[in-house]
């Protein structure tokens, strides 16, 4: 099974490379099988795109910073989700080569990130992972050709954690993003604080 995945996913990066003069190849479906999951459960749809940002790695890394940071993000070719019919349907699996001209002034030059996350796109995500590349978009002489993949560059969101579903070894975990939610004990304490202020204003 794990073969015939792997087989079709290096049949497919290969067509689509000759298919467009640049692409970006990346994958999970490989001999480490790093399912991404949110809260240890395997996405399935969801996003992942490849392509450029000028936010400093600091932004990115700080889940209550990284949505907005990620908001001059250009994507580079096409997208996809997770779960398709190329790795199987396997959820938290996904493979993707996206085509592109790496010698535009958008993207030549600058270096590549991977970005997934458990909504339709950044935007509506609650859950993402961003991973970059020390590598860069660049023109083709005579192609251009580049990859980032998890596991293998700098995660800068989201970490190897939990157990895959698939053959029980390792998983990557998504980051929750947006606000921090508060310890229990915090939120203990503000309710009492409120309560108290409430007490206050009727005397």
């Amino acid at each position: 099974m794990l073969k015939s995945i792997l087989s079709t996913i290096s049949v497919l990066l290969a067509v689509a490379g000759l298919a467009s003069a640049g692409v970006v190849n990346t994958t999970n479906a490989t001999a480490s099988l790093l399912e991404v999951q949110a809260n240890n459960v395997g996405i399935t749809g969801g996003f992942l795109v490849v392509g450029t940002t000028a936010a400093s790695d600091a932004a990115l890394s700080d889940p209550t910073l990284a949505q907005d940071a990620l908001a001059d993000f250009t994507q580079f070719g096409g997208s996809t989700t997770f779960g398709t019919p190329g790795v199987g349907g396997n959820a938290g699996f996904f493979s993707l080569a996206a085509n592109g001209d790496g010698g535009s002034a958008a993207f030549s030059g600058n270096q590549i990130y991977l970005i997934g996350g458990n909504g339709s796109d950044i935007a509506s995500s609650s859950y993402l992972f961003i991973v970059r590349s020390d590598a860069t978009f660049g023109p083709d002489l005579p192609l251009f050709s580049g990859s980032v993949n998890i596991g293998v560059d700098n995660t800068l969101l989201g970490a190897v954690g939990g157990t895959n579903g698939l053959n029980g070894g390792d998983a990557f975990q998504m980051e929750a993003i947006g606000g921090i939610i508060p310890e229990p004990a915090v939120s203990i304490l503000a309710l009492f604080s409120v309560g108290l202020l409430v007490l206050r204003r009727r005397r």
